[in-house]
């Protein structure tokens, strides 16, 4: 009876295999693995420091983190940057685009910090910068920071920047009648229309206590304070018409001036910088001590297929067995 002999050849690898092969082979793992190890220690120590600064931003709705992040982004803001500190010999670029680039891609990092404030509240905007140089990376961080608040509070796009968008509008208007009611009184005083007599008086002590009152009141009650105190215009001629309508717009301009600046005070909290950078006291990269036995164990697995490709060679490359 025929019966057909399967053998089963496993190749093991014993301890003391490796051993011998280590031994064998010891000069050819040794200098692969210093020789690496020195490529790596010279190349460690030519890779320059990296510091890494941050600042950090609260942006109020609509606008939020995500609209903050897009903006900074934008090619006007990275160019302000680029043309305030010279990046262009810091990166050594050719164009501004090309610096620009680098700014965006290599040196700048942009985080949003998700569930951390309320849509009403705002969202956190995280601004990293890069850089050789620690104050540099510190002042590069907090003019980014800057100069993305102040875009953010004169294009009025959050909802109290809308707010003191039409407010602003308003003063404006209520400037430009002043300055035609001015004109017009201080043309009738140079022509001697207008004199002290007991209804002028009258109207004085009426001017000045409808400017009282309309200082008081907000900008939207301004027109129901004059129709209250007001002396009506059917009562006095039309050169004390002049004086009282200067006197309105007067006490107009202030009133809306004082709500503008209040205004402004809530639009400055739209976007606020909550922690600005500082120079950082450690580096950030390079790992040099992991670079450095990296490059070793790279030297090592280099030697090791060296040491079997010579000795496959010795042995005609064919598959060589340890002898057990």
């Amino acid at each position: 009876m025929w019966g057909v002999v399967v053998k089963h050849v496993e190749d093991e690898i014993s301890l003391l295999q490796v051993l011998q092969f280590c031994w064998t082979n010891f000069r050819i793992l040794l200098s692969g693995c210093i020789l690496f190890l020195a490529i790596g220690f010279v190349w460690s120590m030519r890779m320059p420091d990296v510091f890494v600064a941050r600042t950090t931003l609260m942006i109020a709705p609509p606008l939020g983190a995500k609209g903050g992040a897009a903006l900074l982004q934008s090619d006007l803001l990275l160019m302000q940057a680029v043309n305030h500190f010279d990046l262009m010999a810091r990166y050594k670029s050719r164009k501004e685009n090309e610096a620009k680039l680098a700014l965006l891609n290599n040196h700048l990092k942009i985080n949003i910090a998700k569930d951390q404030f309320s849509e009403r509240q705002g969202q956190l905007l995280e601004i990293t910068v890069s850089d050789s140089d620690p104050a540099m990376a510190a002042r590069l961080a907090n003019y980014l920071a800057d100069i993305l608040r102040r875009r953010i509070i004169e294009t009025h796009v959050t909802d109290q920047g809308r707010k003191l968008f039409a407010l602003q509008g308003r003063l404006k208007a209520a400037q430009e009648r002043l300055t035609r009611a001015q004109q017009r009184v201080l043309f009738d005083i140079q022509r001697g229309r207008v004199t002290l007599d007991s209804t002028s008086v009258q109207m004085m002590a009426g001017f000045a206590h409808l400017e009282g009152v309309l200082a008081s009141v907000d900008g939207g009650n301004l027109n129901s304070a004059f129709s209250d105190d007001a002396i009506p215009l059917s009562e006095t001629s039309d050169t004390h018409a002049e004086v009282r309508d200067f006197y309105y717009h007067k006490a107009l301009v202030r009133a809306l001036e004082r709500q503008v600046q209040q205004m402004t005070l809530l639009v400055s909290e739209d976007v606020q910088v909550l922690a600005e950078a500082a120079p950082p006291l450690t580096k950030s990269s390079p790992d040099r001590s992991l670079i450095v036995l990296f490059a070793a164990a790279v030297g090592l697995g280099i030697s090791v297929l060296l040491a079997l490709a010579l000795q496959w060679r010795k042995s005609g490359f064919t598959a060589f067995h340890y002898a057990k």
